[in-house]
C-alpha cells in the first residue's frame, strides 16, 4: 500500500546493500556499483553521501541493511493515467484505438470520485514498479488534474503534468474550447504552486486535436513562464503524419507545426518521433528538445520502430516512457527490454547502460530535473527502489554468473516479468512510499 509522507517523519538514515547508480556527468557509461555500498539520507529527504562505507560524520545514523539491490528511482517520461483501464485493448491502429477505447474512457474523468479512485490506483501501481517521477497526461477536466495532483502530493511522488488541451478531432465530451481551457489551466497552475514536487506541463494532446488558436495559446504560456514544460506527441504513425500535413498545409513537416506556435525548445518533450525527417532532426537538435521513446506502445499498436541511433548521433536527449495505455506495462524493465528488441529489429544493439540511462537520467533531463533526480548522488532527492535479485532461481543464477555490470543489468531487464516486478520497496524523498511486506529482507 502507499505510505504518505504527511504522517511519517523524515528520520535520517543509512541504507546498506548492493548499490548501482549511473552518474550525472554527461556520459551514459559512468556509474558506481558496490557489492555492499552505503547511502546516507538526510532529514530533508536528500542524499548526503554514496560510497563503499559510512563516513564518521554519519556513524550515529540508524542503519538499514538490505540484501536487495539499491537502484535509482525510475522516471516515466510519457504516460497517460486515464488510459490505465484501456490497457491491452484489442486490435486497432492508433487513431482507431483513440476513438474506440481511449476517448470514451477519458470522458469519465469529469466525475471527481471516479478520477480520484483512478489517480490513487495509478500512483500505487507505478510506485510498485520502482517509478518515483513521471510526466503524466491527464484529460481536459479540472477534476482529473486535481485528483492526480492530490494523489501525487499525498504519496510524495515527483509529478509533471497539466490539463490536456484539445478542441477538435474527438467527441464533444473530451473537447474543451480555448476560453474554458484558459480558465481551467489558470486554476490548475495556481493549485500546483504550493506542491513541493510538482511542475506544470502545458499539454496540447497532439496537432490533430488542436486548432491554431489552441496551439497559439499554449505557445504563449510557454514563452511567458520559463518554469513551465511542454509535452505532446509527434510522428507516431504514418497515418497521423499524413493527416497532420493535410491539416496544416503551410507547415513543412510535423515539427514545424509546433515550432510555428513557439512549442519547440529545451523545455519540450515530444513522445514517439518514429517518422522524423532529416530537416526535423536538425531543428530538433538545435532546439534542445527531448524525444521520449515509447517502445511497448509502438510495438503494441504497430506504429513503427524508433531509430534511436539517429537521435543519439545528433546529441538529442532521449527519455523513456511506458505510454500506458497504448503501452502494455508500467514496468520499466519491460519497457527497457522492449526498447532493446526494437533496436535489434533495426539492426542495432543497445548497451544496457544506455537503456537504464534513458529511463533515469535521460528522462530527468527531459523534464529539466537532472540536477535533483535520476541518479543516487549527493544533493539529489533520495528517490530509489529496492530490487529483489534473489527471488527467482534462474534470475539470481544469471546475476551471479554475469561478469560485468552491463550483463547483470541486461539479465534484470529480461528476467523481471511484469506479473511479478521484483521491486519490493520504493522510496521518494527519503521516505518509503510503497513496500511489499512479504519479501523485504531488510532490517
Amino acid at each position: 500500500m502507499i505510505d504518505s509522507g504527511h504522517t511519517e517523519p523524515r528520520e535520517p538514515f543509512v541504507i546498506q546493500g548492493p548499490l548501482f547508480t549511473l552518474l550525472n556527468d554527461n556520459s551514459v557509461n559512468t556509474y558506481d556499483y558496490f557489492d555492499c555500498g552505503s547511502m546516507v539520507v538526510g532529514d530533508q529527504g536528500r542524499i548526503l553521501y554514496v560510497g563503499p562505507s559510512v563516513p564518521a560524520d554519519y556513524s550515529h545514523y540508524r542503519i538499514k541493511k538490505t540484501q536487495h539491490l539499491i537502484f535509482p528511482g525510475f522516471i516515466d517520461a510519457h504516460v497517460h493515467y486515464p488510459q490505465l483501464p484501456v490497457i491491452a485493448s484489442y486490435g486497432v491502429s492508433l487513431l482507431e484505438w483513440l476513438d474506440k477505447y481511449t476517448f470514451p474512457e477519458e470522458a469519465k474523468y469529469s466525475q471527481r470520485l471516479y478520477a480520484e479512485r483512478r489517480a490513487r490506483q495509478f500512483l500505487e501501481l507505478i510506485l510498485q514498479r520502482g517509478v518515483t517521477s513521471a510526466a503524466v497526461f491527464s484529460t481536459i477536466h479540472q477534476e482529473a488534474f486535481d485528483a492526480l495532483l492530490g494523489a501525487a502530493s499525498y504519496s510524495g511522488f515527483n509529478l509533471v503534468s497539466g490539463v490536456t488541451g484539445m478542441n477538435r478531432g474527438a467527441p464533444d465530451d473530451v473537447l474543451v474550447d480555448v476560453g474554458l481551457f484558459k480558465e481551467i489551466s489558470s486554476k490548475a497552475m495556481e493549485s500546483g504552486l504550493g506542491v513541493e514536487r510538482f511542475r506544470y506541463a502545458i499539454t496540447p494532446r497532439f496537432a490533430l486535436s488542436c486548432d491554431e488558436e489552441m496551439l497559439d495559446y499554449c505557445g504563449q504560456l510557454l514563452e511567458i513562464n520559463p518554469h513551465l514544460l511542454m509535452q505532446t506527441h509527434i510522428n507516431e504513425t504514418e497515418d497521423e503524419v499524413l493527416a497532420t500535413s493535410n491539416l496544416f498545409p503551410r507547415s513543412t513537416d510535423y515539427l514545424d507545426v509546433y515550432d510555428a506556435f513557439g512549442l519547440l525548445g529545451d523545455r519540450s518533450l515530444f513522445a514517439h518521433g518514429i517518422y522524423t525527417t532529416e530537416s526535423e532532426y536538425k531543428r530538433w537538435a538545435a532546439s534542445g528538445a527531448s524525444v521520449i521513446h515509447c517502445p511497448t506502445s509502438n510495438t503494441f499498436l504497430g506504429s513503427g520502430l524508433f531509430n534511436a541511433s539517429e537521435y543519439v548521433s545528433r546529441n538529442i536527449n532521449i527519455g523513456m516512457g511506458s505510454d500506458v495505455g497504448g503501452g502494455f506495462s508500467l514496468n520499466p524493465f519491460v519497457t527497457m527490454s522492449e526498447a532493446y528488441k526494437v533496436a535489434r529489429l533495426g539492426g542495432k544493439v543497445l548497451d544496457p547502460l544506455q537503456l537504464v540511462y534513458w529511463h533515469t537520467l535521460g528522462s530527468a533531463k527531459a523534464i529539466n530535473q537532472a540536477d535533483v533526480i535520476g541518479s543516487l548522488e549527493s544533493g539529489k532527492w533520495a528517490d530509489f527502489c529496492l530490487i529483489d535479485i534473489t527471488s527467482d532461481d534462474i534470475g539470481f543464477e544469471v546475476w551471479e554468473r554475469s561478469r560485468s555490470v552491463q550483463e547483470k543489468l541486461f539479465g534484470l531487464m529480461f528476467l523481471l516479468p511484469d506479473s511479478s516486478s521484483r521491486v519490493v520497496e520504493t522510496y521518494a524523498g527519503g521516505i518509503s512510499r510503497w513496500r511489499d511486506t512479504s519479501c523485504l529482507g531488510s532490517k
